[in-house]
């Protein structure tokens, strides 16, 4: 496993423009000596993902426990022979509920 199969390569990019900017900053380095320090440093990088793992796997589990909780607030939505009004407010309440939800979920791993 690499940190490429967690994140788009724009991500990937953005991820190394930051950390880029941070070894100029503290080290004084120039931008070439600073990418060629990150070079050097993905093996290193992938082989920390590893302490990574336990968080990795439970972010995974969360994220199934919440999609299940989801198709479930579907499930037990309004009877089919209910009005259409009745229908749309659930399944908008279901909606705000998840969305609400996946940010925090989102801003919580985020302000880590």
């Amino acid at each position: 496993m690499t940190l490429s199969d967690f994140v788009t390569e724009m991500e990937y990019r953005d991820a190394m423009d930051g950390v880029k900017d941070l070894l100029k900053e503290t080290y004084q380095l120039t931008e070439d000596e600073a990418v060629s320090v990150i070079r050097r440093s993905r093996e290193k990088a992938d082989q920390y993902l590893y302490d990574y793992m336990p968080y990795i796997e439970y972010i995974r589990e969360v994220r199934h426990h919440l999609r299940d909780t989801l198709d479930a607030h579907f499930e037990k939505t309004v009877d089919p022979e209910k009005e259409l009004p009745l229908k749309m407010s659930n399944d908008a309440a279901v909606w705000l509920t998840f969305e609400c939800i996946r940010r925090f979920c989102k801003k919580s791993l985020t302000d880590v």
